[in-house]
C-alpha cells in the first residue's frame, strides 16, 4: 500500500542504499527517489484527469445524440405525412379526373371557366408545394442521418479513449505501487541490518528523519479554518468530515472514494455549487482569483497542463485528495507547482 510523498522521503532514502551499506543516505539519495516518485504520482494524476475530461466529453456527445435523434425522427415522420398526402390526393385526382373535365365544358361562361381553371391550378400548386415540402423533409431527414453516423464515430471514439485511458491509468497506478513496494522492501531490509549493528543510532536517525519530513497533515487541525461566508464554511466542513477517505480516480463520494476533482466537486456542492469532474474544465468554468486574493474555499490548481486541484485553507494549507495509495489530507500548498485559482459560488 503506498502512503502520500511526504513521508515517502524516508522510505526513498533508505531505498538508495546498497545492499551491504548501513550508512545513513545522503541528501542527493532522498531527492533522486522522492523526484521518482513525484514523477510516477504526477503521471498517474494527470491521466486520471484526462480520463475524467474524457468522460465529460463522452456525456456530451450522448446529449448531441439524443437531439440529432429526435430531429431526425421528426424530419422522417414530416416526410411521411407530405409522401403520403401526396398520395392520398393523387388517388383522389385520378378518381376525379373524368369530373374536372366535365366540370370545365360544363362551364357557362368565359368567367366561370376561368375560375374553374383556378381553382384546378391552386390544387395543382399545393400538390406541388407538398412534393417540395416532402423531398426537403426527406433531405432533412438523410443529413440528420449522416450527422447520427458521425456522431456514433465520434462516440465510439472517445469510448475507446476511455478505455485506453483506463488501461494507461491501471498500469501507471501500478508501476508506482511496484516501485513505492520495492522501495519499502529495501527500505525493511536496511531497518533491519541497521539495527542489528546499532539500535541506538537507528533510533536517532529515525527521530531526525522523522523531524525533517513528518507530513503536514499530523499536526493537521481537527475543525475547518473560519470561512469568509456560510457557503464556504459548509464547504470546508464537509471536506473535513471525510479527512482520511482512500484516493480512487474517478470517485466523487466517500463510499466510493475520491479522486483530486471528485473531492473538489463534492465539497462545493454542499453549497449548491455545480462543478465538473475535471480539473481542468473545473479552472475553465470559475472566476479566476490572484494568489494574493486567496481566501479559504478557493480552488487551488497544479501543474501544466493542469492536472491537480485542491481546496485553500489559509494560512499557507490546502486540503486535497492527492494520488493512488493516499488520502483525503491537509498539507502544506505545493507552491512549487500552483498555476491558478479559482473561486466558485
Amino acid at each position: 500500500m503506498r502512503i502520500g510523498v511526504a513521508a515517502l522521503v524516508v522510505v526513498a532514502a533508505a531505498s538508495s542504499i546498497a545492499p551491504a551499506a548501513t550508512a545513513a543516505p545522503s541528501r542527493e539519495d532522498v531527492l533522486r527517489a522522492k523526484a521518482e516518485l513525484d514523477r510516477l504520482n504526477q503521471r498517474v494524476e494527470l491521466l486520471v484527469e484526462q480520463f475524467n475530461q474524457a468522460r465529460l466529453e463522452l456525456a456530451q456527445i450522448r446529449s448531441e445524440l439524443a437531439d440529432i435523434r429526435a430531429e431526425a425522427d421528426r424530419a422522417r415522420a414530416e416526410a411521411d405525412r407530405a409522401i403520403a398526402e401526396l398520395n392520398r390526393n393523387a388517388a383522389l385526382a385520378y378518381q376525379g379526373l373524368g369530373s374536372q373535365w366535365a366540370a370545365l365544358l360544363g362551364a357557362g361562361s368565359i368567367a366561370e371557366l376561368s375560375d374553374r381553371l383556378e381553382f384546378i391550378g391552386s390544387m395543382a400548386q399545393a400538390d406541388a408545394d407538398l412534393a417540395t415540402e416532402a423531398a426537403r423533409a426527406e433531405q432533412r431527414a438523410r443529413w440528420s442521418a449522416e450527422a447520427l453516423q458521425e456522431a456514433l464515430a465520434r462516440q465510439q471514439a472517445i469510448v475507446e479513449r476511455i478505455r485506453a485511458k483506463e488501461a494507461e491509468i491501471r498500469q501507471a497506478a501500478a508501476d508506482a505501487r511496484a516501485y513505492y513496494e520495492d522501495l519499502n522492501r529495501r527500505y525493511q531490509d536496511y531497518l533491519a541490518r541497521l539495527e542489528a549493528q546499532q539500535e541506538a543510532a537507528a533510533a536517532q536517525a529515525a527521530a531526525e528523519a522523522a523531524g525533517q519530513t513528518a507530513p503536514a497533515s499530523a499536526d493537521a487541525p481537527l475543525s475547518p479554518p473560519p470561512a469568509p461566508n456560510p457557503n464556504v464554511q459548509a464547504v470546508l466542513d464537509a471536506a473535513y468530515s471525510v479527512l482520511g477517505v482512500p484516493y480512487q480516480w474517478g470517485g466523487a463520494s466517500p463510499e466510493t472514494g475520491f479522486d483530486c476533482s471528485g473531492f473538489t466537486m463534492w465539497a462545493w456542492a454542499h453549497a449548491g455549487v455545480s462543478l465538473p469532474h475535471s480539473s481542468q474544465a473545473q479552472y475553465d468554468v470559475l472566476p479566476h482569483v490572484s494568489r494574493e486574493d486567496l481566501q479559504p474555499g478557493d480552488l487551488l490548481f497544479f501543474y501544466t497542463p493542469i492536472s491537480h486541484v485542491a481546496i485553500y485553507l489559509g494560512g499557507g494549507s490546502m486540503i486535497h485528495s492527492p494520488h493512488t495509495g493516499s488520502s483525503v489530507s491537509i498539507v502544506p500548498v505545493y507552491w512549487q507547482y500552483f498555476v491558478g485559482a479559482a473561486r466558485p459560488g
